[in-house]
């Protein structure tokens, strides 16, 4: 999958090997070499096919070999905003239905909907730093702590406005969930 990815004259342009936007970074494992994975600017692949006209669309879905023909997907969207209440809950469902429906379901569907490449996963993301935490901590551990300490809090809003909308895609449904920056980590999924 990853080489029809790299090899689609299409999505040559639109391919990233930073996972950035607006000011948000998202890691990427030590041990993933480029080879491993595609990451696709798929907002950027709709202003530069369809300018003018494009529907909304996330900014990345990035796509990481585990080995023997199996998959990981990460369907990206990266925020920057200042608060979660600037953060337009229906548009972001609709560019993940934008990306989920037109994106991978029909004018790549040649490569997502392939029968014979399997996904150990997919995974639906909203990135912001709506809290003002990137930078803030040490370690990875400071971080989780601090998760769960506004997890149990003011994010359950959020996480209820996010989970609210169903996802389908090869048969399975999947719902958004929140990150802080770097979160969430790409790499091998393994399990």
């Amino acid at each position: 999958m990853i080489n029809m990815i790299k090899r689609d004259a299409r999505l040559v342009p639109y391919l990233r090997s930073e996972i950035e936007d607006a000011g948000i970074r998202v890691e990427k494992s030590e041990s993933l070499s480029e080879d491993d994975y595609a990451a696709i600017k798929v907002d950027d692949y709709y202003a530069g096919v369809l300018p003018g006209l494009e529907p909304k669309a996330v900014d990345y879905v990035v796509v990481v070999d585990c080995s023997c023909d199996s998959y990981f997907m990460y369907i990206l969207e990266l925020k920057n905003v200042k608060s979660p209440r600037y953060l337009n809950f229906s548009d972001i469902h609709e560019k993940f239905y934008n990306t989920i429906s037109l994106f991978l379901s029909d004018t790549f569907a040649s490569i997502f909907l392939n029968d014979k490449f399997k996904y150990k996963g997919v995974k639906l993301y909203l990135v912001s730093d709506a809290y003002n935490q990137t930078g803030r901590f040490s370690t990875h551990e400071e971080y989780v702590n601090y998760r769960d300490r506004i997890n149990k809090r003011d994010t359950l809003a959020v996480d209820m406005k996010l989970t609210s909308k169903p996802f389908m895609f090869r048969g399975r449904v999947y719902r958004i969930e929140y990150d802080m920056p770097p979160n969430p980590i790409i790499k091998r999924w393994t399990e």
